[in-house]
């Protein structure tokens, strides 16, 4: 990898893909294994920003639902067991890729409507799920509160380590060719026609046949460069850790708008706030008292745990939620991979696997129709999307 900002002489790139997030490693790592140059310019470092301060929970069925992105999340869980033994034996990383339990507690007649409903619509649509009884989620878990009601049940869930996995998607992207220039900020594109022929950068612009734009919560300006609305905006999400070993829990618990779970060096996750405060990443007093407050309602036994840190990351949220995946409009050679918002992660594999087909076999699948950018033809933002 290239860390000095510029770019080097070498032939012109077929695919040039601005952002080394996840979703940019994801697809840099696709395309180079189908056999296509490719490079990608980072501002910054691969996964600093969305991708590393994720949490990396996999339950599609509980949190990737919507109608537009269901089929494609359970598409794309399928893949992480084989794509995660390819990692480790290309590069010799683990990812962490942990496979676990998970509940969603309800602790009061409204929750347990709500989780109900979903049990049944995933039921009736063939999902092994079940809703379990207050004795039944304490017998697996007894150190949950136990004035809950019951919860819903899910066996196939995992968990990640999001910078291990979003760095031995890059290094072995790296090791099938990709080129890597992190300090490296795109600017706009040059164009002919409808086609983009080059990166601008501050320090010259590198020839590309195709380019991807998957800058995560920084894809408003990319909007700008090709002139079509791109809405991704910042939604501040803060996370925690506190240690316990041995953890009381072994699953995945989610309460309300809370979560925790327990990760393989004994520390505990706790999270997400959501908050639209602009580019302000600040870990703030507001922030922390909330996560720590949900704590002694989910699990009494970790009220005492030991602190151990705090971090937030910008997700890139959309409008309605979905990613913004697909061709620009007006451009040729431009492809969108964005807005993954809370998924980003998750969606990781089938989004690589299906811009890769995109851009080199011209193959659209139908199951990105939804999440066009064309949807957004006319966007125009809301006081809380400026």
């Amino acid at each position: 990898m290239d860390h000095s900002g510029g770019v080097m002489t070498h032939p012109a790139p077929d695919v040039v893909i601005v952002g080394g997030g996840v979703i940019g490693c994801a697809i840099a790592h696709a395309l180079a294994g189908a056999g296509a140059r490719v490079t990608v310019l980072e501002r910054a470092g691969i996964a600093s920003e969305s991708s590393g301060a994720a949490a990396g929970i996999l339950a599609p069925r509980l949190h990737a639902t919507a109608e537009a992105m269901f089929a494609l999340a359970l598409e794309s869980h399928k893949q992480f067991g084989p794509l995660v033994e390819s990692l480790r034996a290309e590069t010799g990383l683990d990812p962490e890729y942990i496979r676990s339990s998970v509940f969603d507690l309800a602790h009061d007649e409204k929750d347990e409507e709500r989780i109900r409903d979903r049990i049944t619509w995933l039921r009736e649509t063939g999902h092994d799920v079940r809703w379990l009884d207050r004795e039944e989620v304490l017998e697996i878990e007894p150190a949950l509160e136990p004035g809950i009601r019951g919860a819903y049940f899910d066996t196939d869930a995992y968990h990640i380590h999001p910078i291990r996995f979003t760095n031995a998607l890059a290094q072995a992207a790296g090791r099938r060719g990709v080129r890597f220039h992190t300090g490296a900020e795109a600017i706009g594109l040059e164009r002919s026609g409808s086609h983009a022929t080059a990166v601008r950068m501050p320090t010259g612009t590198l020839p590309a046949g195709h380019v991807v734009l998957a800058a995560g919560a920084w894809m408003r300006s990319c909007g700008e460069w090709i002139d079509t609305p791109v809405p991704v905006y910042p939604a501040r999400g803060q996370i925690l850790t506190i240690s316990a070993v041995p953890p009381p829990i072994r699953s995945i618990i989610y309460a309300g708008d809370a979560y925790l779970f327990p990760r393989v060096d004994g520390s505990i996750v706790i999270g997400a706030t959501v908050e639209h405060v602009g580019y302000d990443k600040s870990v703030t007093a507001r922030g922390l008292s909330w996560l720590l407050g949900s704590i002694p309602s989910i699990c009494p036994a970790l009220a005492e745990a030991p602190f151990e840190r705090a971090w937030a990351g910008l997700r890139p949220e959309t409008p309605d939620a979905l990613p913004i995946v697909g061709p620009a409009r007006g451009w040729a050679n431009v492809t969108i991979a964005a807005g993954h918002f809370r998924n980003g992660i998750m969606l990781a594999p089938i989004t690589a696997a299906l811009i890769s087909r995109l851009i080199l076999e011209g193959v659209a699948d139908p199951r990105l129709a939804p999440l066009s950018p064309d949807r957004f033809a006319s966007w125009e933002p809301n006081s809380d999307q400026q």
